[in-house]
């Protein structure tokens, strides 16, 4: 059993809120499109297998039979500011990491944040989830099957253990990583976790074992508060062995604390008892500790702060964070580090690979590479901003991904243009990434580069606009002769003096169809400036203050204090403008009733809720066949294409197969909600469902409308985001409810 508090702190964060409570409502279902991943690409001539996966800047690993063959496949958490799943299937080919990117299994995952492992608490073979909720943990069990398939359900929003203050919240800083594992090896799952202030490791002891006789529950107990008899220092990231910890009760803080460790126990000994490896968030080494005690005492007698130092040290800028796990099919655990501090360290090049050349009683852990997966992806390290451009004027839309930049040192990025070049056909498109600096960006010194092409001074070939952090445009004329490959130089940086403000990410397009080119400009504020082109075709000129500076009454920010608005303004399959508008929190939106209507508001239709944060958005017929495909990007370095089909795993869609309207009041509601049919005074038989987000019915009501409101009492139902199903006459309309 799992105790429960009835008050608990506000266990979900910030993104649930943002998800539950403020994700608009929408009128037609019209944005259909799957992943478009089969396009192979290569990088020096070699195939990335995992090309469209989207990138890595700081994620967590944990292994999960995803599909239920029995073989242990892969989780990676992103940590970002709200975290994103990405799944992998292994293979499972002996002596070989043979994983491949799969997005079906992504959403079944719950909204999580800072840091989330499996494990598997209950003894079923089913890796359950742990994960960071505001100074504590919340625990979600798996109870996958073939007919439900992958799925979890929230048992505790925040597990609870019995200290000498009675019971209380088991304890974990929202930057650390705890170590989740059978620490005393009675059989049942324990949390080690560093204390309020990051200097003694706490060991909380699962006693399911002791209680029950078996492993199925959580009911932990502070059975020490200096786990291992050793002290981290407050102000950097050494150890003091045998310490006892005697004062620990009363220590103050002092000077300024660089709180935050990511722990991983493990027997690196073969004595049956567990060491650790310990990342500070402030730091670039692993150190190791190792116990020298016994099962129920632990007592690190030495330490490697050069961890491994019989191998290549690990050396992350800060907070590398360790994960155990088999990923060549082995049959033995090897290593993978990875930074725990996302925009403060390496985002490229940076996942880390030991492989486990010894045993797993007696691990030798080797160096071999330092793009585990990366090296298989699209990356460009953090905030990528791709546009289909034909850059060597053969025919063939070739892709330009701008970038927030790749890590320098602390505070500085180095924003750059890749080329991807299209080798393949019109109709069969193959890329290759054949320039990280394109156009030899880098020398600008611009900085968060976002690109958009366009002839703006109709010679016959496509400018570059680039926008910045500082929220300028800069203008590059493409020099080169009619059919050649563009040649750009900067031509007017700071370009007409546009300055939106922070993060400037622009589209060339003619807005008002007047022949010349507009641009419209997105920004971090989550609007859309629209600047009008009052020039000529052949030479074009702004204000400096924009035309609109709300375009359709855009706004993307769900929360403050920042939306990044990134647009993409095309036509649809008439003729008529669509805007697709991505944003931070991960939602792309699409907007319609644009011409004619510049200055009013734009009508939302749908949206997509897209595994990534801060996604651009741009596109172009990619394959010639007449319809549009989408590219976006996303924070963590990665890129991924969209072609038209219907999605069955992105994005919750509603429908209506009548011109009768139903209103769903109040939304978000709370403990009740009312139904109104809009059409008929008369409706017999009105069967509505309420289903969660993954389709399942929750609750089903029979109703006779005669023009009263229906009630439907939600009491007993979880918060979350669910749709209503209502079916009478022939007449089947679904609607979005949002329960706080």
């Amino acid at each position: 059993m799992i105790k429960n508090i009835n008050q608990y702190m506000m266990f979900q964060g910030i993104r649930l809120l943002i998800i539950l409570t403020f994700v608009p409502t929408f009128t037609f279902a019209q944005l259909h499109f799957v992943r478009y991943d089969s396009i192979l690409v290569t990088d020096a001539s070699l195939p990335l297998t995992n090309a469209w996966a989207g990138g890595f800047n700081s994620p967590q690993f944990s292994e999960i039979d995803l599909n239920g063959d029995g073989i242990k496949d892969l989780f990676a958490f992103e940590r970002n500011w709200y975290g994103v799943v990405k799944t992998f299937i292994n293979s499972g080919t002996t002596d070989q990491v043979d994983y491949k990117h799969d997005a079906r299994y992504q959403h079944k995952f719950p909204v999580m944040h800072n840091w989330t492992l499996l494990a598997d608490y209950n003894c079923d073979g089913k890796k359950d989830i742990f994960t960071s909720v505001p100074a504590g943990v919340a625990l979600y069990r798996n109870e996958s099957g073939p007919v439900p398939g992958l799925k979890f359900t929230l048992v505790s929003p925040l597990l609870l253990s019995e200290t000498s203050l009675g019971l209380t919240y088991l304890y974990v800083s929202p930057p650390d990583i705890p170590a989740i594992t059978d620490v005393d090896g009675d059989g049942d799952m324990d949390i080690l976790s560093f204390d309020v202030l990051g200097n003694a490791m706490m060991f909380h002891k699962n006693m399911s074992i002791e209680k029950y006789g078996n492993c199925n529950s959580l009911e932990f107990e502070l059975q020490s508060s200096c786990w291992g008899y050793f002290s981290e220092s407050s102000m950097d990231n050494s150890i003091t062995l045998f310490d006892t910890c005697s004062e620990n009760s009363s220590r103050e803080i002092k000077g300024n604390r660089h709180a935050g460790s990511a722990s991983l126990a493990l027997d690196l000994t073969g004595n049956g008892l567990l060491d650790l490896l310990l990342g500070d968030i402030s730091f670039n080494n692993l150190v190791r500790l190792n116990n020298e005690g016994t099962k129920n005492i632990a007592s690190m007698t030495s330490q490697d702060t050069m961890f491994p130092s019989y191998s290549t040290p690990v050396n992350l800028t800060v907070f590398p964070a360790a994960f155990h796990l088999d990923v060549n099919n082995d049959n033995k655990q090897d290593l993978i580090i990875s930074p725990n501090n996302p925009n403060t360290s390496e985002n490229f090049n940076n996942i880390l690979y030991y492989k486990n050349a010894g045993t797993d009683l007696v691990p030798i852990f080797e160096f071999q590479d330092n793009d585990f997966l990366q090296g298989e992806m699209i990356d460009v390290g953090e905030g990528a901003r791709p546009v289909f451009f034909d850059a060597n004027s053969d025919g063939l839309l070739d892709i330009i991904i701008g970038n927030f930049g790749y890590f320098v040192s602390s505070g500085n990025f180095d924003s750059k243009l890749a080329l991807l070049l299209n080798t393949g056909t019109l109709t069969d498109p193959s890329f290759d990434m054949v320039d990280r600096d394109y156009a030899d960006l880098s020398s600008f010194n611009i900085n968060s580069v976002y690109p958009t092409f366009g002839d703006m001074d109709a010679d016959g070939d496509k400018d570059m606009i680039i926008g910045n952090e500082d929220g300028q445009l800069h203008y590059f004329v493409n020099n080169a002769d009619t059919g050649s490959p563009a040649e750009f130089s900067l031509s007017k940086p700071v370009y007409m003096n546009i300055d939106v403000g922070e993060t400037a990410m622009p589209q060339i397009v003619d807005v008002n169809r007047d022949g010349k080119l507009d641009m419209i400009v997105g920004e971090r504020s989550g609007t859309i400036d629209y600047f009008e082109n009052i020039g000529t075709p052949t030479e074009a000129l702004f204000t400096s203050s924009p035309t609109n500076d709300f375009f359709g009454a855009v706004d993307v920010l769900l929360e403050c204090c920042s939306g990044y608005s990134a647009p993409f303004l095309t036509n649809d399959s008439v003729g008529n403008y669509v805007l697709y508008v991505g944003s931070e929190q991960g939602f792309l939106y699409q907007y319609n009733n644009i011409d004619g209507n510049l200055n009013g508001s734009f009508n939302i239709v749908d949206s997509l809720f897209l595994s990534g944060l801060n996604i651009t958005i741009s596109g172009a017929d990619l394959n010639n066949d007449g319809n549009t495909e989408l590219i976006y990007g996303e924070y963590a370095g990665g890129i991924t294409v969209l072609k038209k089909g219907i999605p069955s795993y992105i994005g919750i869609r509603e429908t209506n197969t009548d011109n009768i309207n139903v209103d769903v009041f109040p939304n978000p509601a709370k403990s009740v909600v009312y139904l109104q049919l809009r059409g008929k005074p008369y409706y017999e038989n009105v069967n509505v469902q309420i289903l969660n987000f993954l389709g399942q019915v929750i609750s089903t009501h029979q109703f006779t409308y005669s023009g009263s409101e229906m009630k439907i009492d939600l009491e007993g139902t979880s918060p979350g985001i669910y749709l209503t199903r209502i079916r009478t006459n022939g007449f089947v309309c679904t609607k979005k409810l949002i329960i706080k």
